[in-house]
């Protein structure tokens, strides 16, 4: 047992000579930096793709209807206006109409017999070309207005007035004027006379010598 015990003291005393004769050297530890790198973009295909143990989204519970009714059977609900009144328009009084007054049917009174004096000459005439314009003049009395004189089968014209002319060509000087002059008036009266004019009461013809 002692025996042991001086070896150990005698080991230790040999390291610790050692040891003062050959001091340890310290060990500089240089710090490593890291180089600085800029975030860049990952680009979408170099994104890892979804872990297959991703939670879904949690999806909308169908919510329970009536008894006996299936899910899909009920309508959505819908918002429900809530209904204006109409607003009151007042009523369009249509104006008055006029009514009609009958129109009596007025029957024209005559004034007497329809009658009118022949023409005894001429009333007035004018030079044309080879011929000449000759003009009669025809007083109307009684009867009522309008007038249509009709000289032999022309008719001249239709008149109120109760003097009416009549024009013509006439170039002989050999024979007399004869014709016919016929007056109706609206009361449904008519009257026809003839009329003679001689030769000698041609102005435009000339004078017979004796």
């Amino acid at each position: 047992m002692c025996k042991k015990y001086w070896i150990l003291i005698a080991l230790v005393a040999l390291v610790a000579s050692s040891l003062a004769c050959n001091p340890p050297t310290p060990t500089i530890i240089h710090p490593t930096v890291t180089p600085y790198m800029p975030a860049t973009a990952v680009p979408q295909d170099a994104l890892p793709p979804e872990s297959p143990t991703d939670v879904p989204e949690a999806t909308e519970q169908p919510v329970p209807t009536e008894e006996g009714a299936s899910p899909t059977d009920a309508s959505p609900p819908t918002d429900t206006a809530t209904p204006v009144p109409p607003t009151p328009v007042p009523p369009t009084l249509a104006p008055p109409t006029a009514t009609p007054q009958p129109t009596a049917t007025r029957t024209p009174e005559t004034t007497g017999p329809l009658d009118f004096e022949p023409p005894q000459g001429v009333e007035s005439w004018e030079k044309k070309g080879d011929t000449n314009k000759v003009v009669l003049k025809v007083n109307i009395v009684g009867g009522v207005p309008p007038f249509t004189v009709s000289h032999g089968p022309t008719v001249q014209g239709t008149t109120s007035d109760r003097v009416f002319l009549i024009e013509f060509e006439w170039a002989a000087c050999k024979s007399a004027m004869v014709q016919s002059i016929t007056v109706e008036s609206s009361d449904s009266q008519s009257v026809t006379h003839n009329y003679f004019i001689p030769v000698a009461a041609m102005p435009w013809c000339p004078t017979p010598t004796p």
